[in-house]
């Protein structure tokens, strides 16, 4: 290691076996980070498994702080998974389950800890792409907000619990229904409503270069005027199979899209005041 000081995270539920879609670096990949207070440079494997935080060589650490330096490094990361969401256009059909545990904490000044503990984030063809590494790395970490991230932890934990799901269909119906919910608080509406969604939805999938495909409304009781989006005409499709009449299929690449979108509501919804 080049460094006195890293931590290592291992990353789960990217890195897939040979008998599901995937995707990985071409080399493992590096982004330098300037004006940090701990962080001189991260390094993400190839396969992105593990992630690990070299810390400036300069850095004063006690026996005390090096509690604050790991949780610090964990909303960094967590925060870097939130944007791997988001940017999965480029690996859309790649089951995305991530999860982040520290495994090794080597400071110059203390002892050398491996650790095991996993830390909670409040916190057919098969496809296998290989990316640049590099650019896909600095995307991941030009959406950092530590202060964001943080005051909206609980709300981030909720997504990535529901990413977890193992059957897809109720995966995918529970997370627009997380959606509804933090729509009708942007909006600040007494109700939920798919109606809110789908304005939520046109004004925003741009941001993570989604493109809005609408239809006529399919929801019972709706107007021969109202238009839905393509994740709105989905749930309904699986919520209203007598409708359907067929077999509804939901890809991972509705699933990636519709966390990009929530990982933007989660943003937009106001932050607590004295929450920094």
């Amino acid at each position: 290691m080049e460094n006195n000081n890293y931590v290592i995270f291992d990353i789960l539920g990217v890195k897939h076996n040979g008998f599901m879609n995937s995707f990985a670096f071409y080399k493992d990949a590096e982004c330098v980070i300037n004006n940090d207070q701990f962080i001189s440079k991260i390094v993400v494997s190839a396969d992105i498994s593990k992630a690990t935080f070299y810390l400036h060589d300069s850095l004063e650490i006690a026996e005390e702080t090096v509690s604050q330096i790991v949780n610090y490094l964990s909303l960094y990361l967590g925060n870097m998974m939130i944007s791997l969401l988001k940017n999965s256009l480029s690996y859309s059909n790649v089951l995305l389950k991530p999860t982040i545990r520290p495994s090794v904490v080597h400071l110059s000044e203390t002892e050398n800890n491996t650790l095991s503990d996993y830390i909670i984030m409040r916190d057919s063809i098969v496809n296998h792409s290989t990316l640049n590494g590099d650019d896909l790395l600095k995307k991941w970490i030009q959406d950092v907000e530590i202060s964001n991230y943080t005051s909206k932890n609980d709300k981030y934990d909720i997504l990535f619990l529901l990413l977890q799901g193992g059957n897809i269909v109720q995966k995918y119906m529970a997370m627009y229904a997380y959606l509804m919910s933090l729509v009708k608080e942007i909006y600040s509406s007494q109700n939920e409503g798919q109606k809110l969604v789908v304005q939520y939805v046109s004004n925003n999938c741009s941001r993570v270069g989604i493109e809005l495909n609408t239809s006529p409304s399919t929801r019972p009781g709706a107007r021969p005027t109202e238009k839905e989006d393509q994740f709105t005409a989905l749930r309904n499709k699986i919520g209203h199979p007598s409708v359907t009449n067929g077999y509804v299929n939901v890809s991972e690449n509705a699933v990636n899209r519709l966390a990009s979108i929530i990982c933007c509501a989660i943003e937009d919804i106001p932050s607590q005041d004295g929450i920094i």
